[in-house]
């Protein structure tokens, strides 16, 4: 009996703690937006690709009016220990460039959708 205290115990210390670190990379994941959002001029997009099986990605990039990526951020990964890095191979590139890859990556996915957003925007000006 005195093992399934232990499990018990163990089971809810680790809920608390993966409860814990997802509130820590939720206030990353808002920090970085807000810092990528203070551009002062341009379009902001935020992609994320899930997977069932494997690694999901979430892409954050920057656009200037005429859609020339200014910025990229992405963060790759299963666990909450992630954190956003720069995606530079997609700085430089208009919107228009991203749209055309094709690669089966869910990175590519993500920033697919970050560009979808970002010509949602445009459309709306």
């Amino acid at each position: 009996m005195q093992w399934w205290n232990t499990a018990i115990l163990l089971f809810i210390v680790a809920w608390f703690l993966q409860i814990a670190l997802s509130y820590v990379q939720s206030k990353h994941y808002q920090q970085t937006v807000r810092a990528m959002s203070g551009q002062g001029s341009g379009f902001l997009g935020v992609g994320v690709a899930k997977r069932k099986l494997g690694i999901g990605s979430v892409v954050i990039l920057v656009t200037d009016l005429s859609g020339v990526v200014t910025q990229a951020k992405e963060l790759t990964g299963v666990t909450v220990f992630g954190r956003f890095k720069q995606a530079s191979d997609f700085v430089g590139k208009t919107i228009h460039e991203l749209e055309q890859f094709n690669l089966d990556k869910s990175r590519f996915h993500a920033a697919k959708n970050a560009v979808e957003q970002i010509k949602q925007q445009t459309q709306n000006r």
